[in-house]
C-alpha cells in the first residue's frame, strides 16, 4: 500500500511540475498576427501617426491590360478602399503596375513600394494615396512599404498591406491591416 501511495504521488508530482507547465508555455502564443477573417468586398486598417484610428470598410479593385509606346502589355491592378464616416469620406487607392505574363492579373506576391521620381507613364511597381478627410486636408502619397497579393481571382483580390505616406507638410502616417476586395461592377 505504501508502495502504490508513492508511485501515485510522483505520478502526481510529474503531472503538476512537467505537464502542466508544458501545456501552458505551449499554448500562450502572442504573437502580434491578424488571423481575423476579412469579409470579401471589405478592408480593415489600423493608422497611426500624429492621430491613431481604425478604418473599417468597402474594397473594390479594378484590372487591366495596358500597352506601352514600345508595345509591352502591363497588368495593373487598382484597388480602391473607402470608408464613410460620420461627416467624413476617407480614401485609399493603389496601383501596383507589372510585366504582363502568361496569366491574366497581376499575381500573387509582394510587391515594395518604389520611389516615383518621374511621370507615373511607363511605371512598373507599386504607386498610391490617401485623401482622409478629418485628418489633413492635403491628400498623403505612399512612400515605402509593401501590399502583398495572398489571392487574386477573376472576382476577388485578398491580401494585407503595411506602407508609409507622407503629405507635402511632412506628415506621416503608417498604415497596417488586410483587405478582401470585390470586382467593380
Amino acid at each position: 500500500m505504501l508502495k502504490m501511495i508513492q508511485i501515485l504521488g510522483k505520478s502526481l508530482k510529474m503531472f503538476c511540475f512537467g505537464v502542466i507547465p508544458f501545456i501552458l508555455v505551449s499554448g500562450g502564443s502572442k504573437c502580434d498576427v491578424n488571423n481575423s477573417i476579412i469579409e470579401i468586398g471589405t478592408c480593415s486598417f489600423n493608422v497611426d501617426g500624429s492621430l491613431s484610428f481604425h478604418i473599417d470598410g468597402a474594397a473594390i479593385f479594378t484590372s487591366s491590360i495596358e500597352e506601352d509606346k514600345d508595345g509591352n502589355k502591363i497588368d495593373k491592378l487598382l484597388l480602391n478602399f473607402t470608408t464613410c464616416g460620420v461627416d467624413q469620406i476617407q480614401k485609399f487607392e493603389f496601383v501596383i503596375a507589372n510585366n504582363k505574363k502568361k496569366q491574366h492579373g497581376v499575381p500573387a506576391g509582394v510587391y515594395k513600394i518604389k520611389k516615383l521620381d518621374h511621370l507615373i507613364n511607363n511605371f512598373r511597381g507599386v504607386y498610391g494615396f490617401a485623401d482622409l478627410a478629418g485628418v489633413s486636408e492635403l491628400p498623403y502619397f505612399v512612400k515605402s512599404g509593401d501590399i502583398t497579393i495572398t489571392e487574386n481571382y477573376t472576382d476577388n483580390v485578398g491580401g494585407k498591406l503595411e506602407v508609409q505616406l507622407e503629405n507635402a507638410n511632412g506628415e506621416s502616417l503608417k498604415v497596417k491591416g488586410s483587405f478582401s476586395a470585390d470586382l467593380k461592377i
